[in-house]
């Protein structure tokens, strides 16, 4: 009888899950676990994830299963043990982290194992595969140091949040490109190494940017015009915003046909209303409700109209027509003043009357945030 029960101890239900990286495609593919490989031992870990958001948004159990699993990533750990007996805390902490630390490049998959005891729970194992050596990682994180410096050293020198997220916002559209056969383009290796990426990597870029620069930022995964998309949260003077680096790309939405990338700022510091407009959130913890629009572009431009001035509006025009700008962007409180502003100015072509000369003009409407964009 004894022998018996104890061969029913040793019986143990091994299982293995896909873990999402939720990012534009991207998967990390899972592997079987023999009983040998879960591992026995539960250590005690150091939290280090204070200031991240997603952790912040976790139970207390919770964010130690996350500290667990983060450990085991930072220190190149293959296999650890968990706090937990529940496998869905292994997808849901392994998505935090990655929500929270974009400059994680060198996990290639990751899966677990789970040891059951007459159909108990009884242990949770976390395991890693690396797509580089500890030694590789080293040796990437030296190469992309300078070019990280300089977009650290540039942020140093603003003035306030909303000033911060402006310029990393431009600076990266300008020197990284959008291009979707990018290597590495689902990490932050494209972005301060190859110089081209795709949504992920402006994503992870400007978590890491931010969150450096003291600006709490989180990525945020889902769909845009229902395909894979990546953008982020952050916190700017106490007030979160949305932030999708890649739409702010006109490469990425091939607005400008043949021209060179222009920065779109329809998408910097923007409200939850108006994201959801055409993306769709779809992360496994909560995100703010971001309503202020004290921090948007066209506010602080003051290219923001609530009433129809028709001189004021040609006033812009006029000013960056003059000062030989490539473009100029307008935005109105709603869709009865964009439509307003279009038909007088570019139907009736009113724009001439501002503009003195101007013979072409490339124009691009964005009505879900009713912005009008005048290429010149």
């Amino acid at each position: 009888m004894d022998t018996n029960r104890r061969r029913c101890a040793l019986l143990s239900l091994l299982v293995a899950v896909t873990l999402l990286f939720c990012g534009c495609g991207s998967e990390l593919i899972s592997e079987v676990l023999s009983k040998g490989e879960v591992r026995q031992e539960l250590e005690l870990v150091e939290c280090i994830s204070a200031d991240r958001y997603v952790h912040n948004t976790l139970s207390g159990e919770m964010q130690m299963v996350y500290d667990e699993m983060l450990n085991a990533i930072l220190n190149f750990r293959d296999n650890v043990r968990l706090s937990t007996t529940n496998t869905s805390d292994v997808k849901t902490c392994y998505n935090a982290i990655c929500a929270d630390y974009g400059e994680i490049f060198w996990v290639e998959s990751c899966s677990y194992g789970e040891l059951s005891i007459k159909g108990r729970p009884y242990a949770v194992s976390f395991v890693v595969n690396y797509a580089y050596t500890p030694q590789e990682v080293a040796a990437y994180k030296q190469q992309m140091q300078p070019v990280i410096d300089q977009y650290l050293e540039r942020l140093a020198e603003c003035e306030s949040d909303y000033e911060k997220t402006e310029v990393l916002y431009r600076k990266l559209i300008k020197e990284v490109g959008y291009d979707l056969s990018a290597e590495n383009n689902q990490n932050i290796l494209s972005v301060f190494l190859g110089k081209e990426t795709v949504c992920q990597g402006y994503a992870c870029a400007t978590q890491y940017l931010l969150q450096a620069s003291g600006i709490p930022c989180a990525i945020i995964t889902g769909t845009a015009q229902g395909q894979p998309h990546a953008w982020n949260l952050a916190c700017l003077d106490g007030d979160y915003y949305y932030i999708d680096v890649t739409w702010g790309n006109t490469d990425s939405m091939g607005d400008v046909a043949g021209g060179p990338a222009q920065v779109n700022y329809g998408y910097l510091n923007i409200t939850s209303e108006e994201l959801l407009k055409n993306h769709t959130i779809q992360v496994d913890f909560p995100v703010k409700m971001c309503e202020s629009t004290e921090n948007n572009y066209y506010r602080k431009k003051k290219l923001f109209f609530d009433a129809w001035d028709v001189d004021a509006i040609g006033a812009k025009l006029k000013k960056a027509y003059d000062k030989e700008k490539d473009c100029v962007s307008v935005k109105f409180a709603d869709r009865e003043l964009f439509d307003q502003a279009w038909d007088y100015f570019i139907d009736e072509q009113h724009i001439t009357d501002y503009c003195e000369g101007i013979s072409q003009i490339y124009y691009v409407p964005d009505k879900d945030l009713n912005i009008l964009t005048i290429y010149f």
